[in-house]
């Protein structure tokens, strides 16, 4: 539990160490909120790190959390009311928003669908602030695209540490994997659960290079370079030439990748890919290899043992007859659908999973 005493020990102590900190206000809907909180150190050096908006019907609560984080460099906004959050946040387009769940007039799932939703919003990191504290209550958070969640009662340690996972969480998103420049599996949930929110009809193709692992054996120098850039290569110059438009390429790491498109190119997409890289990767091999249709490599035992060529395995789950609430559930499906495609004769293969329900 706050008290106030705690509250005006901290404001006072925050003052003190770090300065004077001027705060403006404007009214949303009534609601008197902070726009802003800049603070400045003796030297007047800006502190502000990230902008963090602090959405919480507890007024005390919210001034201490504002307090802290201003007092930690962050640039911080509070409203106290579920009313008008969203359109604060759609003024203020924080990098991180404390949601509470709890509001009056908007629950903090109804806010973090919205912002899910939102082309603008969507990006920003959201943790939950719960009494709750049920598992229910917090995996249903989730589903509505939070990051993380905390539960209160908590200390502004924990508090900060949270933040300090979401800003290593966002610096992630913004990350690309040194040989192919494309985007990792964290910047590729963040885009399927902004499109699972809008009910966009879309496919998700798992694409897994089977061989791959035996191709780098054969050639430990640069191996792994030429795979990986041969197949994003294809990926890439792919969606392009077909006029695959609102695609989403996504590198996992090694060997894997992970496509979205539009519902209706799926099949186009999966059929066209297969046929491109099964031709293509035979630059990645001698004469002979492609002639005889295998590779030559020494197994655990010395012992030469015989691997087709690379072939790709595409596990592919849609929204045709189901809707997923989280992308942690596609890709859940997609795991499962990558393993009932198995490459025959060299020759690449896709298995689409056409279930109306997990059963």
């Amino acid at each position: 539990m706050i008290t106030i005493e705690t509250h005006l020990r901290v404001r006072y102590e925050s003052r003190k160490k770090f300065g004077i900190i001027t705060e403006k206000y404007v009214f949303v809907f009534g609601q008197p909120v902070g726009v802003g909180c800049s603070m400045h150190n003796k030297e007047g050096v800006s502190g502000i790190m990230t902008k963090i908006l602090v959405v919480d019907d507890d007024v005390d609560l919210a001034e201490l959390i504002k307090t802290k984080l201003t007092a930690e460099g962050h640039q911080t906004f509070v409203i106290n009311t579920g009313e008008g959050a969203f359109e604060y946040a759609k003024l203020v387009k924080p990098t991180i928003c404390l949601l509470d769940i709890m509001l009056p007039g908007v629950t903090g799932y109804q806010i973090c669908r919205r912002i899910r939703k939102d082309p603008e919003l969507y990006r920003s990191a959201v943790l939950m602030l719960t009494a709750l504290g049920e598992e229910p209550e917090i995996v249903h958070g989730m589903e509505q695209g939070a990051d993380d969640y905390l539960v209160k009662p908590f200390k502004l340690e924990r508090l900060m540490d949270k933040i300090a996972s979401l800003n290593a969480l966002l610096t992630t998103l913004e990350q690309r994997h040194r040989i192919t420049n494309l985007p990792g599996t964290d910047a590729f949930k963040r885009e399927l659960n902004h499109k699972l929110a809008r009910n966009a009809p879309i496919a998700c193709v798992y694409v897994d290079a089977v061989g791959f692992e035996a191709y780098c054996k054969s050639r430990p120098h640069d191996g792994q370079a030429n795979a990986l850039k041969l197949l994003s290569n294809v990926i890439i110059n792919l969606v392009k030439s077909e006029g695959i438009y609102e695609s989403y390429i996504a590198h996992m790491g090694r060997q894997h990748f992970v496509v979205m498109v539009k519902l209706e190119d799926y099949e186009r997409f999966c059929q066209l890919l297969g046929q491109a890289f099964d031709e293509q990767v035979k630059q990645l091999y001698t004469t002979q290899e492609v002639q005889q249709g295998y590779i030559s490599v020494p197994n655990r035992e010395g012992r030469e043992t015989r691997t087709p060529l690379m072939a790709l395995a595409m596990g592919v789950a849609h929204t045709k007859y189901r809707q997923f609430k989280s992308a942690k559930k596609m890709f859940e499906v997609l795991a499962q659908v990558r393993q009932k495609a198995q490459p025959v004769n060299g020759k690449s293969v896709v298995f689409v999973d056409r279930r109306h329900t997990d059963r």
